[in-house]
Parts: structure tokens; C-alpha cells; sequence
């Protein structure tokens, strides 16, 4: 008899629960929706999370460690180097977002439903995930912070819209097109 460990059970908790956000929205989301998917107990789901918050709140950190590693892995880059960079770094997040819709949901378009702890938790992201892209860029101080959150917040909206609209398949086309945006508004005007 194969026994399967209180992690396995958690990972599959978590992806039972983005499957069932990306089909029905976290409003809609119940528990018993997530044991189905899971194949899972009642039992077992409250001995891994005090709730569905918490569920959410740990398929979010999932989400957003997978978003950091890839931004992470990019290093400094020359202005020179840096738009193809960020082209192939938005490339492999995008092609992250398509294979895996539940869990880009659950960073992108659910933390509204979280309440006020969704919320902040987004708009702390939403920073950090500026000041990493910053850090890539070898020119960030020539220019201000905003820049880099103004950025994000246009890459978010795109991807946001695609996957409320149920059309993640469409975000890894999109690498290019959003690279250049983001190059657009990060990189200091010529005088």
C-alpha cells in the first residue's frame, strides 16, 4: 500500500482549489468543490488548512513564487540586452499563465474576492514584483520607481482581462508585444 505524504496532499489540495477557481471564480468556490477535485476527505483538507482562506492564501504564494523565480533568474541586464530579456522571461511567465490558468487566477484576478487580506497581499506583490523588475535594469536609477509599478500594472491588466475572459491559451503570443510595452515604460526618455 502506497501512502502519500501530508505535502503530496497539500499540493493536491492546492491544485484541486485553482482548478475549481478557474472554472467558477473564488466567490463561487466551496470546500466540498475542492475535496471533489481532490479526491480528498473533509478530514484531511481541515488537517492541512484551518480553511478555504487559507487554501487560497497558500495557492497564491505558490503562484507568486513561481512568478519571483523567473524574475529572479534574470540577473542585471545592459539596456542593450535588457528587451530581450524581459521578452524571454514575460514568454516563459505567460506560458506558465496558459498551462497553469487556475493558479495565474489566483495571483491575477482573485484577490479582490479575498477580501481586505487578498487585497493588500496584491498590492504588496504588485510592488515587489516592481522593484524586482527594477533591479534587472541596469538604468533603473536614472528614472523613478513608478515606472516600473506603471509596468506591471499594464502587464497585469492585459493578462488580467485574458484570463477573466477565459482565453489564457492566447497569453504566450502576447510576450512580445508586452515586452515592448514594458521596455517602453522603463526605459529613460533620450534627451
Amino acid at each position: 500500500m502506497t501512502r502519500v505524504s501530508a505535502p503530496d496532499h497539500r499540493r493536491r489540495a492546492v491544485e484541486a482549489f485553482a482548478a475549481v477557481v478557474a472554472e467558477r471564480g473564488l466567490r463561487e468556490t466551496r470546500v466540498s468543490d475542492v475535496l471533489e477535485r481532490a479526491g480528498m476527505s473533509r478530514r484531511t483538507f481541515y488537517a492541512l488548512f484551518d480553511n478555504l482562506e487559507d487554501c487560497f492564501l497558500e495557492a497564491y504564494e505558490l503562484a507568486l513564487d513561481r512568478v519571483r523565480r523567473a524574475l529572479c533568474s534574470t540577473g542585471e541586464a545592459s539596456p542593450e540586452d535588457w528587451p530581450a530579456l524581459i521578452e524571454q522571461v514575460l514568454h516563459r511567465l505567460l506560458e506558465g499563465a496558459a498551462a497553469h490558468p487556475g493558479l495565474a487566477r489566483v495571483l491575477l484576478v482573485e484577490p479582490l474576492a479575498a477580501g481586505p487580506a487578498g487585497v493588500e497581499r496584491h498590492e504588496r506583490t504588485m510592488r515587489e514584483l516592481a522593484a524586482l523588475l527594477a533591479r534587472s535594469h541596469l538604468c533603473a536609477g536614472e528614472h523613478p520607481v513608478v515606472a516600473f509599478e506603471a509596468a506591471v500594472g499594464a502587464v497585469h491588466r492585459v493578462v488580467h482581462a485574458r484570463l477573466v475572459a477565459g482565453r489564457a491559451d492566447e497569453l504566450p503570443a502576447l510576450a512580445g508585444d508586452l515586452a515592448g510595452v514594458l521596455c517602453r515604460l522603463t526605459t529613460p526618455a533620450a534627451v
